[in-house]
């Protein structure tokens, strides 16, 4: 990791710092302490090889402040766990429009797409951002997915002019929060609009920028190559500081908590391969039914105009703080009693923004789903009650 020497003076940085929180509403804030002094990490990734675990920064030593900088500042985001796939030749925009959900083949320079990859039995293998530049086609992908993805586009290279590899040189930034746009600014760089892309300069250092607002406020990507992470980070940080005042890095325990809090699923977390795209609740964003064949589209085609899915992911929102764990049943009906199980949650988190209130997301049964059915769910070993929401993700 390029990072992980930053990260360690970081942390112990915070483990030195001290943090007035008195007059804050919850039990205990006025006498909270910093914990840290090293960074803590989580491994992503891997599968049956642990070893190719990808690691990623959890926290510092203070999630409170690191998701404090999320909602009322600028957090930078290590992001470790992303990959890009670089597809160039006359044919890659055509490949790509005949292998994915969305409809690419009118993709113009600079504009951004969120997209399925499917199996012929319409189960997805991969979900990523499409990004065209002027030389090539840039998937914006979960590492997870790099080796299953480049050999399924490659079952399909027949004739086309089309070279696919994976950016070996290539790293992952991220910038959130509702003043990411004045840390850019300082660094002479620009915050693209919504679907955007933009290329633009920190440090001398070239860079990529892809809009990104996944927590619930402005975010970015920010791909550099590998060698120049380290000075661009130390930019952003220096210049973001000098201009905001929460401008920290942010690690993924506060990422989880206000992309949970903003109903924002995550692939390989609230989804994954076993799951047809009308189960994740992303068809607006994700799906276009007025484009040509891909694999899995009959599958997509018969569910959306001939049926329903089996079950739906869906947000719930737990009456009081009590928080129901990720793989904890969910159970229909009101009374005092757990009735029948029909989901499964995949995400949970309070939700500091509604008092801490528990938030969370689960698979539900299609028949369980509507918008304001009360469930029970099992949260600190007792039955608390819950009503559930759509989640909206915007196109």
């Amino acid at each position: 990791m390029p990072l992980r020497d930053l990260h360690r003076v970081e942390a112990r940085n915070v483990a030195k710092s001290t943090v007035d929180c008195s007059g804050a509403d919850r039990p205990g804030a006025d006498s909270a302490a910093l914990a840290g002094g090293e960074p803590e990490y989580l491994c992503w990734g891997g599968g049956e090889s642990p070893e190719k675990a990808r690691q990623v920064l959890a926290t510092l030593g203070a999630v409170e402040l690191e998701y404090a900088a999320i909602r009322n500042g600028a957090a930078l985001v290590d992001a470790a766990a992303r990959a890009v796939i670089r597809c160039e030749g006359e044919d890659a925009q055509d490949l790509l429009n005949r292998l994915t959900t969305r409809k690419l083949d009118d993709l113009a320079v600079g504009e951004v797409r969120s997209t399925f990859f499917l199996t012929r039995t319409g189960r997805i293998l991969s979900e990523f951002n499409v990004v065209r530049t002027e030389s090539a086609m840039l998937i914006d992908v979960d590492c997870t997915d790099v080796e299953p993805l480049l050999a399924a586009i490659d079952h399909h290279v027949f004739s086309e002019d089309v070279q696919v590899a994976v950016d070996e040189d290539g790293y992952t930034l991220e910038l959130h929060g509702p003043d990411a746009e004045r840390v850019l600014g300082a660094c002479a760089s620009v915050l693209p609009d919504l679907g955007r892309s933009n290329a633009g300069v920190i440090a001398g250092r070239p860079i990529r920028c892809t809009r990104n607002d996944v927590l619930g406020v402005p975010g970015v990507r920010i791909h550099v190559h590998r060698e120049d992470a380290a000075a661009i980070w130390e930019t952003l940080h220096a210049r973001g500081r000098a201009v905001v005042t929460r401008c920290r890095t942010a690690g993924w325990y506060a990422v989880n908590i206000a992309r949970v809090e903003a109903a924002s699923p995550w692939w390989h977390v609230d989804y994954g391969p076993t799951t047809v795209p009308h189960e994740t609740g992303l068809l607006q964003s994700h799906v276009d039914f007025d484009k040509g064949c891909y694999p899995g589209q009959e599958v997509v085609a018969r569910m959306e105009y001939l049926g329903n899915p089996k079950q739906i992911l869906r947000r719930i929102i737990v009456a009081d703080e009590r928080l129901p764990i990720a793989g904890g049943q969910i159970f229909g009906g009101d009374d005092a009693s757990l009735g029948d199980p029909i989901g499964v949650i995949t995400s949970s988190s309070p939700a500091p923004m509604r008092g801490n209130q528990a938030v969370a997301m689960g698979m539900v049964k299609w028949s369980s789903a509507a918008v304001g059915t009360p469930v029970r769910l099992v949260a600190e070993g007792a039955a608390v009650r819950g009503t559930i929401e759509e989640i909206e993700v915007p196109e």
